[in-house]
């Protein structure tokens, strides 16, 4: 019998938590932690306690190097399209200021997409 590995100084795991899942998600689950060269077990340690580096679907750019970088591109964009519709609201520039809030739609879609990469 294997030795059990020991990650805390003197605690034992000893408590439980119970989770029910498909047979899909449990496959799903355990083909990541062979990935990763992990135990089931210590695979779904890691992502409950984010201990690991990997990130959640919510911070997908975190994951993507070129979604981050795309990112914040547009964010830049983001920001000069903002200084330009401050600028046309000052001067009461009223066709550049509808311009400017399409343009502004069209960029929070493309800041979507980036994030959903």
């Amino acid at each position: 019998m294997a030795r059990l590995e020991q990650s805390y100084a003197g605690e034992f795991r000893t408590a439980s938590v119970t989770v029910q899942l498909t047979p899909s998600e449990r496959a799903q689950l355990e083909q990541r932690a062979a990935e990763e060269g992990a135990r089931l077990s210590a695979y779904m340690r890691d992502l409950c306690l984010r201990r690991s580096g990997a990130a959640g679907i919510v911070a997908g750019t975190r994951r993507n190097p070129e979604a981050k970088a795309l990112m914040a591109e547009l964010r830049a964009i983001g920001n000069n399209l903002n200084q330009l519709a401050r600028h046309a609201n000052t001067t009461e520039e009223s066709p550049a200021t509808r311009e400017l809030r399409a343009i502004l739609g069209t960029l929070k879609i493309a800041m979507a997409r980036v994030i959903a990469l």
